[in-house]
């Protein structure tokens, strides 16, 4: 019952456009043939080589997602194989590195840590043991003590600024050392990058590694095979084309006398140049802007200026259709 009443409603909008579009038209101003096209794209190699399998023909029906044809993959796979060498070179590199910061980060820090300590007591018994010389020298000077007794207190500052020296050289060497693990740390951060740049690179390769193998982007029919097995292509190059026979449409050329008798959502009914083949769609699009000039204005005709068409596209998504047949209005005067 529902299906009756779809057609009478499809039947008495068809008949109300043709009425609309007849009244106060002249034969020269009247809908032309419009024709059918489909959703319909190349499918493209994203990677070089030689084409080792190719799985379809035209007429064919794949289904999305379904392998149609196959690049040779050797190269790619050996150089995967070297990528994954590589990245593991990096990474034991990176793990000694790593070995080597932190055991000279404990290292360098006790040293200069202890060094600064020894600095600090040489410091200490410096400073002590010139005041004995100095207090020793004014004795020795009054004879309030012997020469030798003053000798051995010049003999110990001696050797406390000695010492007081060689504990600063020791805090300077252990300063250095921790130079040095900066610079440890910058080699190991070199390594982190060196890493991720070869795992990009193998990244790189593994996606190219899955476009060796071509595959069907929607469902659809094989309308054109441009390469064959064994032929070598380059990036871009197209394999087949692959058509959508359920997303289709009719672009009709509507003359701007009649434009307004169509409206996007409307319901048209159309028929094939047989005769009998009749489909239904709707407007889902009609062009802002003219194509052309339907009609060139003449005397004749007593028009004053050109009468341009706009294009009315009519989505169909009938299998029945093929790109490139011819549809009118049904029930319009051929």
């Amino acid at each position: 019952m529902r299906t009756w009443r779809k057609g009478l409603a499809v039947a008495l909008s068809a008949m109300l456009l043709l009425a609309s579009v007849g009244c106060g038209s002249s034969e020269d101003h009247k809908v032309e043939w419009g024709r059918a096209d489909a959703k319909e794209i190349d499918v493209n190699s994203k990677v070089a080589g030689r084409v080792v399998e190719l799985l379809v023909k035209e007429g064919d029906e794949v289904k999305a997602g379904q392998v149609i044809a196959r690049i040779d993959k050797r190269d790619l796979e050996a150089k995967k194989a070297g990528y994954e060498a590589n990245i593991a070179a990096i990474e034991a590199q990176q793990l000694q590195a790593a070995s080597v910061t932190n055991m000279q980060a404990g290292t360098t820090q006790s040293a200069l840590a202890a060094a600064q300590h020894a600095q600090e007591k040489a410091s200490s018994d410096l400073a002590l043991a010139q005041a004995d010389y100095e207090r020793y020298s004014d004795l020795v000077a009054s004879g309030a003590v012997s020469r030798q007794t003053f000798e051995q207190f010049q003999t110990k500052y001696e050797v406390a600024q000695a010492t007081y020296e060689q504990a600063g050289a020791s805090v300077r060497q252990a300063q250095a050392a921790l130079g040095q693990r900066d610079v440890d740390e910058a080699n190991e951060a070199a390594t982190a990058k060196k890493l991720e740049q070869a795992q990009a690179a193998l990244q790189e390769v593994e996606v190219s590694l899955d476009e060796t193998e071509i595959r069907a982007p929607f469902d659809g029919v094989i309308t054109e095979k441009y390469v064959e097995e064994g032929s070598m292509i380059s990036n871009g190059t197209p394999l087949v084309a692959v058509q959508d026979p359920t997303d289709n449409w009719v672009d009709l050329k509507v003359p701007e006398t009649q434009l307004s008798a169509f409206a996007v959502g409307q319901t048209i009914a159309l028929v094939a140049r047989d005769g009998k083949t009749q489909v239904t769609g709707t407007i889902t699009d009609i062009s802002k802007k003219a194509e052309f000039a339907t009609q060139r204005a003449t005397s004749e005709r007593g028009d004053a200026s050109d009468i341009v068409s706009f294009n009315v596209k009519i989505q169909i998504n009938n299998p029945v259709l093929r790109p490139g047949m011819r549809f009118r209005l049904a029930g319009e005067a051929s």
